[in-house]
């Protein structure tokens, strides 16, 4: 998910609305509130739910609010600032929503348990990984990690030097995935295939 900021006006770009009695002066109606505190907008997100935009909101959703942003847009048209980008692409092609994450190199440590060695795919993501490749780059026969998948006790498999592990899409959604480092440490490729999640 990505972060953005709702910016209903680029002063000099599109016009004034509101100002600032206090930095007024004669002859001198103010600056601009930053943010507005009269501008709202509303604006209907992928999934077709209207979204109440505040001048100056910070909220999360996915990369199709980008195209209302400066420079995919012109600053007098523009009302959305991106913070913080994840990467991912926003297509209306609803297929063409998936977008990869790659954890390389990812260790292991021999004192690593599933607690305290894990990636929260669902918290950090907002949607279950759809494709999973887990190489191990180990070149040692001691160098064996132990992988939960989806914090399940009874969902533990042993992935040894060398080998790689693939859940291809339809296989299993796989929502978290922990290591246990064993007696020596290792490193990991990780893949991911993801699915892009809109709140709005």
């Amino acid at each position: 998910m990505s972060v953005f900021k709702v910016h209903l006006n680029y002063p000099g770009k599109q016009g004034y609305l509101d100002f600032n009695p206090a930095t007024a002066s004669p002859g001198f109606l103010g600056n601009q509130m930053q943010p507005s505190k009269q501008r709202t907008m509303f604006c209907a997100g992928p999934n077709r739910i209207y979204r109440e935009l505040f001048d100056g909101q910070v909220f999360t959703d996915c990369n199709y609010w980008k195209r209302f942003a400066f420079p995919q847009v012109s600053q007098e048209v523009a009302f959305i600032e991106v913070l913080t980008d994840d990467g991912s692409i926003f297509s209306d092609i609803p297929g063409e929503n998936t977008f990869p994450k790659v954890f390389y190199p990812y260790a292991v440590a021999n004192t690593d348990t599933f607690a305290t060695n894990s990636i929260d795919i669902i918290g950090t993501y907002g949607a279950a990984a759809t494709f999973v490749q887990i190489t191990n780059l180990g070149t040692a026969s001691t160098q064996n990690v132990t992988v939960q998948l989806n914090g399940d006790v009874g969902a533990v498999m042993l992935l040894a030097f060398g080998d790689t592990q693939v859940f291809n899409a339809g296989d299993l959604a796989i929502t978290k995935l922990g290591f246990d480092g064993g007696t020596v440490s290792t490193t990991l490729q990780i893949v991911l295939g993801l699915t892009v999640q809109c709140n709005s």
